[in-house]
Parts: C-alpha cells; sequence; structure tokens
C-alpha cells in the first residue's frame, strides 16, 4: 500500500449522522431477535419431527439445518455490526467530553464534582458507576420508558396475524368449493 501524505483531515461525524447511526443500531438490534427467533423457530421444528419417527425427511431436515445455519451467520454478522456501533457512539461521547469511560479520570471527576456543588457545573463529564447509571440519570429507568421497538415488533405480529387469517380464509374457501 502507497502512503498518500495528503490524506483528508479527520472530521468528527455531525448530531444528525450520529443519531442516523443509532437509528441503524436500533435496527439491527430488531433483527438480532428475528435471527435468534428463527433459529429457535427452526430447532423446534427439528424436535417435533425427531418424535414423528415415522416421516423419513432427509431433505426437509438438511433444509431446516441450513436455514439454521444462515440465521445463526446473520446473527454473529449483525451482533458485531451493532457491537462496532455501540463502540464508535462510545467513543463518540467519550471524544464529546459527555462520558469519560477512564477510572483515573472518574474518581477526580467525582472529586472535583463534590467540591463544586454537584449537578451544577455541566462541564464536567458524566461517569458511569458500572450499575446503569452515569452520574445521576439511571440509563435502564430511560430505555424502558422507550416503546418504539416494542410497538415495531407488536406491529410486525399483527401483520404476521393477518397474513395468517387470510391464508386461514383462504383455503378454508378453497376445501368449501371442493365440497
Amino acid at each position: 500500500m502507497e502512503n498518500n501524505p495528503e490524506q483528508a483531515p479527520f472530521v468528527p461525524l455531525t448530531k444528525a449522522e450520529r443519531i442516523q447511526q443509532l437509528g441503524e443500531i436500533d435496527r439491527n438490534i430488531v433483527s438480532l431477535l428475528r435471527s435468534t427467533a428463527q433459529a429457535v423457530q427452526t430447532l423446534g421444528k427439528q424436535q417435533a419431527q425427531a418424535e414423528d419417527e415415522d416421516v423419513p425427511m432427509a431433505d426437509h431436515k438438511d433444509h431446516q439445518v441450513e436455514v439454521f445455519k444462515n440465521s445463526m451467520n446473520d446473527f454473529l454478522r449483525t451482533l458485531r455490526a451493532v457491537n462496532v456501533g455501540m463502540k464508535r457512539q462510545i467513543w463518540g461521547l467519550e471524544e464529546a467530553d459527555i462520558v469519560t469511560l477512564d477510572t483515573n479520570d472518574a474518581q477526580s471527576s467525582e472529586a472535583e464534582t463534590s467540591k463544586t456543588g454537584g449537578a451544577g457545573n455541566r462541564n464536567i463529564p458524566l461517569q458511569p458507576d458500572g450499575d446503569g447509571k452515569i452520574g445521576g440519570l439511571d440509563v435502564g429507568w430511560l430505555n424502558s420508558r422507550s416503546d418504539k421497538v416494542e410497538k415495531d415488533m407488536e406491529a410486525d405480529l399483527w401483520n404476521e396475524a393477518e397474513s395468517f387469517l387470510q391464508r386461514l380464509l383462504q383455503t378454508g374457501d378453497t376445501t368449501r368449493s371442493t365440497d
């Protein structure tokens, strides 16, 4: 590789770009859940078929194994993307001096906070305490108040239920017409 002395200067991401990345991470987490559900569903089908040993379905079993492998590969690929994306977001927060993950800086910052009167000084970075709290803010509590993922998953379930009902109605119509 050739070293290019005229590399573009480092330009930090804008707030809009960071929010867009967080939205992508959110979508990836939903994709993780779908991949996991598909893999577990495939395993459940294999177990149910193992109980029905009368029916030889080697091709079907091979297909299920392939679906499981694809689901797990998709899961691992997406998990890596979420991991990398979250690390980038944390580094961005650290770069902007919003959070500091260095334990030596955390102890000195806590001492400064107690000397200056606490929350009145906004220039001191917030420190994670290891229990899900950053500063006096409980991140877990905030996350529990967000129901976007839940609403999206509920909408998906309603769509699946509707398509299942339509398939049932269609098969019911064909059985009535053949009678």
